[in-house]
């Protein structure tokens, strides 16, 4: 029986790998589990699994007395703890933003073998963790649906071979409409994915494929020329490389995260699986359109993988706190780029980071996007 430790347990890609669990009966054991502060749902999976330990942000010694036989972690270093138990097989990366780069840092150099679906940390960081994994010979394995198809269809294939790889995108719950001011709750009506608030609203805005196409060009040492983006509404191809020779090679599955999941957990090997099949009988077709290149999401990746360094770190931070605001009803959906754009322009550049640069540029990008927004705030009032 293998070891996993999932971080993100109660999110959308951590109750997602625990049904995988489910389904492999007695080939997982769950090790470990983090999450930040869904003590219902985390109560539920402690009782389920029995895991050997869990961190929970802040320490609370009633709940924790709810399970004897648990070691808990907690705070700032708590996650680097779990990380650094004996006999782990696994560990999913799956807490939204930054905060658990140093554990992941701490994984490659242990040897982890490592499931990401953070595309955070290989934003901000994908210089600095490439570097590493060389280093140690880290096997990082994408969750993310476009990544774990491109990885898949890159299997066996030499770099000098491909000449193009495609991000496939559904287009968010506004392609091919005109909202003016969209609600919060038309926001996070995705028309095809169920997933957590933060990434919804980064469909909706298309920032989540920025990042995508940022988190490609350090998994695969792509240049950004070769990277692209098609348009596929019908979500049933997840990625494409093109070969030099014409043929081109496609990924495709139900809209299921226990996919790609299931992927990673039995990586060399592929296994049978009871999630629901692609019925041929009942696709009429495929629809593909080519991304505007000139749209702000693209050009903004494309900046991003030119200028490296703080860039990327300021984009990722202003546009959290600006999705943040958003969610709190403190800032209109169509102010969030314009806002991620502004902050970004009052950052001072820096092209060689340390892990320490990026938490200082993190901070000092949050803090200006809050003092950006409640300018805003402030001089829309006095409109009114």
């Amino acid at each position: 029986m293998k070891n996993i430790v999932v971080l993100g347990s109660t999110g959308t890609i951590g109750k997602n790998t625990l049904n995988v669990v489910r389904k492999k009966n007695r080939q997982w054991h769950v090790l470990g589990l983090a999450c930040r502060e869904n003590k219902h749902l985390l109560d539920e999976q402690i009782t389920e699994f029995s895991p050997d330990f869990v961190y929970i942000e802040s320490k609370d010694v009633g709940f924790e007395k709810k399970f004897p036989k648990t070691c808990f972690f907690h705070g700032p270093q708590g996650i680097e703890e779990l990380i650094s138990v004996k006999n782990i097989d696994l560990v999913i990366y799956a807490i939204p933003g930054i905060s658990t780069l140093n554990a992941f840092i701490a994984s490659i150099k242990k040897g982890h073998r490592i499931g990401l679906a953070t595309k955070e940390i290989m934003v901000v960081a994908g210089q600095l963790i490439t570097r590493l994994a060389q280093e140690y010979h880290a096997v990082i394995l994408p969750v993310d649906s476009e990544h774990n198809a491109i990885f898949q269809a890159l299997i066996g294939e030499k770099k000098d071979t491909i000449r193009k790889v495609y991000l496939t995108a559904s287009g968010g719950p506004f392609k091919g409409k005109k909202v003016i001011s969209p609600t919060i709750q038309q926001v996070l009506t995705h028309p095809v994915w169920n997933m957590g608030k933060k990434i919804t609203v980064d469909s909706a805005t298309m920032l989540n494929k920025t990042f995508e196409i940022i988190e490609a060009h350090h998994l695969f040492s792509l240049p950004a020329e070769k990277l692209d983006v098609l348009m596929h509404p019908e979500a049933v191809i997840h990625g494409m490389v093109e070969m030099i020779d014409g043929t081109i090679k496609a990924i495709c599955s139900m809209p299921d995260m226990k996919y790609p999941i299931t992927f990673v957990m039995d990586y060399p090997r592929r296994k049978d699986v009871v999630w629901e099949r692609i019925d041929f009988r009942n696709i009429r077709s495929f629809t593909f359109e080519p991304a505007d290149r000139n749209s702000k999401w693209f050009s903004l990746a494309m900046k991003a993988i030119e200028q490296q360094g703080s860039f990327p770190v300021v984009l990722n931070s202003a546009n959290e706190v600006a999705v943040d605001n958003f969610l709190r009803g403190n800032l209109d959906f169509n102010h969030i780029v314009d806002i991620t754009e502004q902050v970004i322009s009052l950052h001072q550049y820096k092209k060689h980071l340390t892990i320490k640069d990026i938490f200082e540029i993190d901070r000092w990008a949050k803090n200006k996007a809050v003092e950006v927004i409640t300018k805003e705030t402030k001089m829309a009032k006095e409109r009114r």
